[in-house]
């Protein structure tokens, strides 16, 4: 990778936008170093589709379908990232099965990210999308504490993964900890028990389908 990177290599301070969506695009890259937010705007609301870092690739699709850019690119964080265009990028899979191999698994962990992004976005309410999304990322990041599973992200984040506009998402959020099921900070929340949000979506499934019986 060093060596790949002293050939292709380009620094990126924090906030660089890599590429917009509607792009042209002639290349690919590969990330060395930092993070970088691939994000889909649709009317008002930006989605964030995934944030990735060391290792991860992104901007294939412009060169394999030679389309345009199908979402923007931004840098999370100073970055270093390796620059293929489609000739380079062509020559590395076909001399490096390996990174052909860690590609075709990569690009399955994106499909199975986008069915699971999908089925929250397909959830009614608002509460029901911020609830499952929050119940996601904890199951795949969280990490235990003495007041709970912390997850680290920001109000504007978790908008965008779900679709919502801030303010509903940070209504909803208020709600919960109103309710004392989180604990809400800057850049983090905590799930007091995390067993609480699939009792949560029960509730409001069961509500839905029983209307005004109960």
């Amino acid at each position: 990778m060093e060596k790949l990177y002293d050939k292709f290599g380009k620094s990126l301070p924090k906030g660089t936008v890599i590429f917009n969506e509607g792009e042209s695009g002639s290349e690919m890259f590969i990330i060395h170093q930092g993070k970088v937010r691939i994000s889909k705007k649709a009317r008002s609301i930006e989605t964030t589709l995934a944030e990735l870092s060391k290792g991860d690739f992104f901007g294939e699709m412009a060169i394999l379908e030679k389309g345009p850019r199908s979402a923007s690119a931004v840098a999370v964080t100073d970055l270093k990232v390796l620059v293929l265009d489609e000739k380079t990028f062509e020559s590395l899979l076909m001399s490096n099965p390996n990174v052909a191999l860690r590609m075709m698994k990569k690009m399955a962990e994106r499909l199975r990210s986008a069915d699971q992004r999908i089925e929250t976005l397909l959830f009614k309410d608002a509460t029901s999308k911020v609830v499952d999304m929050i119940s996601k990322i904890a199951n795949k990041k969280g990490k235990e504490s003495d007041k709970g599973m912390v997850v680290k992200i920001t109000v504007s984040d978790l908008a965008g993964r779900v679709g919502l506009d801030v303010d509903k998402t940070r209504s909803v959020l208020d709600s919960l900890v109103e309710r004392k099921f989180l604990l809400l900070a800057d850049d983090q929340l905590t799930i007091r028990k995390p067993k609480s949000l699939g009792k949560i979506l029960s509730y409001i499934e069961l509500k839905e389908q029983l209307g005004d019986i109960i």
